[in-house]
């Protein structure tokens, strides 16, 4: 994998918010893992808008 390197300035309050919900103590880690959940997060609603509505569940039937 490679790397870059970025200057942000980011918002002490989110990005401490981020670090502990995430449960990252580097910022470099919370932010590499917060872009890798927006990409599979972004990824899962695409799938999910394409196979949507495409089979039909008949329910429980009354042997069940």
């Amino acid at each position: 994998m490679s790397k870059q390197s970025v200057n942000m300035r980011l918002d002490k309050e989110i990005l401490n918010q981020a670090k502990k919900v995430l449960g990252q103590k580097e910022t470099t880690a919370t932010v590499e893992m917060a872009l890798r959940n927006t990409v599979n997060n972004r990824k899962a609603i695409e799938i999910f808008k394409k196979t949507s509505g495409k089979s039909q569940w008949e329910g429980f039937s009354q042997d069940e």
